[in-house]
C-alpha cells in the first residue's frame, strides 16, 4: 500500500513539474491576428527586423583580436521567427531591447558612443538569448545602420532595401 503511494505521489510530482515547461512568448496573443504578428512589413515590427549586410568595421574596443575582413558582405536577417548570420540561425528568438545611456556605454565597453559615429544621449541595444554568434547583440544606430560588437571589433550593418 505504501508503494503505490509513494508511486502515485512520483506520478504526480512528475505531472507537475512537466506541465510548468517554458511557454512561447513570442506567439500571438489577445485579438492581433497571426497574420500582422508574422509579418516584417507590420507598423509594430522593431526596425531592426529586416534584412542586413555586414559594410564595414568602424572601431575596435582597447582589447581586440584582429579584424576579421571575411565577415564583412555576410547577410544578417532578423524576424520574429528566425535570426540568423550567414548560415548560423536560430529559430524563434527572444530578442531583449535595452536603452543605455552613452556614460553607461563608456563603462561597459571602454568607447565612447561618439567613437562609433552616434552623437545622441542614449542608443537602444538588442541581444539574442541563447545565441552567441557575430550579430547575436547590437547596437541600433538608426532605421538603416546597426553595429555589432565581434571579439574585439565593432562592425557596422547596413539594412537591405527590397
Amino acid at each position: 500500500m505504501k508503494r503505490i503511494f509513494h508511486y502515485s505521489a512520483l506520478l504526480l510530482l512528475v505531472l507537475l513539474i512537466t506541465s510548468c515547461g517554458k511557454t512561447d512568448t513570442n506567439s500571438p496573443s489577445g485579438s492581433a491576428s497571426e497574420s500582422s504578428v508574422n509579418t516584417n512589413t507590420s507598423a509594430d515590427a522593431p526596425s531592426y527586423f529586416g534584412e542586413w549586410s555586414v559594410h564595414s568595421i568602424v572601431g575596435s574596443t582597447p582589447v581586440s583580436a584582429a579584424e576579421d575582413e571575411k565577415l564583412i558582405g555576410m547577410r544578417v536577417t532578423y524576424s520574429i521567427e528566425k535570426a540568423s548570420f550567414d548560415k548560423d540561425e536560430i529559430m524563434s528568438p527572444e530578442y531583449k531591447e535595452e536603452n543605455i545611456t552613452k556614460d553607461d556605454f563608456f563603462n561597459d565597453y571602454r568607447n565612447e558612443l561618439s567613437d562609433l559615429g552616434i552623437e545622441t544621449e542614449s542608443v537602444k541595444t538588442v541581444s539574442i538569448n541563447n545565441w552567441t554568434n557575430p550579430g547575436s547583440s547590437f547596437i541600433v544606430k538608426d532605421d538603416q545602420t546597426m553595429i555589432f560588437l565581434w571579439d574585439g571589433n565593432y562592425y557596422e550593418m547596413k539594412k537591405e532595401n527590397k
